[in-house]
């Protein structure tokens, strides 16, 4: 196997599907989403704290929270980078976009208390709190890498896009793809607005990858449960 049981459940949080998971590698598997995300002001929240174990603390609270709403999901996290992470749905599974929504809903939720109660352990005001996420929806390869570093790297342009729309959200809110907002139930799509740049032309320029359809998402205040997002 090119991808040990222990890899594996790193990335997927169990070992079902792994015996048939070399199968997916190296090759294009169609219809899958990328989300990407990251804590709003870690580098301030990092100035402001003396305390590095309060710091690691917080980290901890939201990477490891973010990693269980995921795995849970039944995505595959491909890794934990700074203050963010990565995650693919779509590699065993149809893509649900309400349910990818949702999931998102709960990492907005988690970043906001841990804002909170970090906030609450320093003095200076850190306004830009929350999280931000980017989604989009295409092909993903799984590229098996060499012998010498066993697993495998995520090869796709909508990992790019993934996190070139991730950078440009507002903290709180979805930036999604055209081809991800297409797929949602039209009770959701009503909840989403079209994005554009200051120019006035439909879509956002991204960087390196020019103007892209977009559209951008926030979850209701007080969400409780998995049906109000």
């Amino acid at each position: 196997m090119a991808v040990d049981k222990e890899l594996y459940e790193f990335h997927f949080g169990s070992l079902k599907g792994w015996e048939n998971f070399d199968e997916k590698l190296d090759q294009p598997i169609e219809n899958c989403c990328v989300m990407a995300m990251d804590f709003c002001s870690y580098s301030a929240f990092v100035r402001e704290t003396s305390n590095i174990s309060l710091a690691h603390r917080m980290l901890s609270a939201f990477c490891g929270g973010a990693r269980d709403i995921l795995i849970e999901s039944g995505a595959l996290v491909d890794r934990v980078q700074g203050d963010g992470l990565l995650a693919v749905w779509g590699v065993h599974e149809e893509v649900d976009a309400a349910n990818v929504l949702n999931v998102a809903a709960k990492i907005h939720k988690l970043a906001k208390e841990t804002a909170k109660i970090w906030q609450d352990s320093i003095d200076r005001v850190i306004e830009t709190q929350g999280a931000r996420i980017g989604l989009s929806y295409g092909p993903v390869t799984l590229l098996s890498l060499p012998s010498a570093y066993p697993g495998f790297s995520l090869l796709s342009e909508i990992v790019n896009l993934a996190a070139r729309l991730e950078a440009r959200a507002d903290p709180g809110t979805v930036f999604m793809t055209n081809r991800f907002e297409n797929l949602l139930p039209f009770a959701l799509q009503k909840d989403c607005t079209s994005l554009s740049d200051e120019d006035g032309q439909r879509g956002l320029k991204l960087k390196n990858v020019g103007r892209v359809q977009a559209f951008k998402w926030a979850p209701k205040e007080n969400t409780e449960n998995d049906t109000n997002i």
